[in-house]
């Protein structure tokens, strides 16, 4: 992403630009000087999903900077926001909601339900709206887009790491794509080394995670939104390998 990300930017005339960096920290949450990093190469906000705990240190960095997001349907008393409203580079005002699905996931109070709340408490002026939705399941992921469909721009699922190839417009206008992949190892398991993930399926026996380091490659999606209805216009995926 260091070596891509801003010529990405400057072909595409990108006004605003999310990454999901929860798995920042060598495949496990992410810590303050990591945010830090990731924001000085060009990324405007960060989303991220049930990893976002596993660092401590995050803890305290949440509250203080609006731009990390966790997923809003966890507990209020937990630190930070899972919503944030940014002014694009176009001066287009952005919300960006985080999302977590509860299938096969950690307890989470209802997204759908969460999403309803969290758009009723958007301003009125606010047309541009993206959502990450990390999620397990394809069917809980393809359900949100539905219903949020012609309600927010885009719903971009994330956590499962493949890319997927159902990039389209919903009928009411909102982009949609079940997982936008991930940057990072592609010789892996989704982004685990290899060897110790078919260690763990022959044997059953529990093993250490350890993020792989072979294939990087840049996976995501680009947007094209209508800033004065909020529906988007355009969406198709992005990739470059190594």
């Amino acid at each position: 992403m260091a070596r891509h990300l801003r010529g990405i930017v400057a072909a595409e005339n990108i006004h605003l630009t999310i990454a999901n960096g929860e798995n920042a920290a060598g495949g496990f949450g992410i810590t303050p000087p990591l945010a830090d990093e990731l924001f000085a190469q060009g990324v405007d906000v960060l989303t991220s999903g049930n990893h976002i705990w596993d660092k401590r240190e995050i803890y305290d960095y949440l509250p203080q900077q609006s731009r990390l997001l966790r997923p809003a349907n966890y507990a209020e008393e937990l630190p930070g926001s899972g919503v944030v409203v940014v002014e694009a580079r176009n001066g287009a005002p952005c919300a960006v909601i985080n999302l977590q699905g509860r299938v096969y996931m950690p307890t989470t109070d209802c997204p759908f339900r969460k999403a309803n709340a969290l758009l009723a408490a958007l301003p009125a002026d606010v047309k541009v709206r993206f959502v990450d939705f990390h999620a397990e399941l394809t069917s809980e992921k393809m359900a949100m887009g539905w219903h949020l469909d012609g309600r927010v721009s885009a719903v971009i699922g994330t956590h499962t790491h493949i890319p997927t190839a159902d990039t389209r417009i919903l009928p009411g206008g909102t982009a949609y794509q079940t997982d936008a992949g991930m940057t990072g190892p592609y010789h892996s398991v989704i982004g685990v080394e290899k060897q110790l993930i078919l260690e763990r399926f022959l044997t059953q026996l529990p093993v250490r995670m350890e993020a792989a380091r072979g294939g990087p490659e840049l996976h995501g999606v680009v947007v094209e939104v209508d800033e004065t209805t909020g529906r988007a216009a355009a969406i198709r995926r992005v990739e470059v390998l190594g």
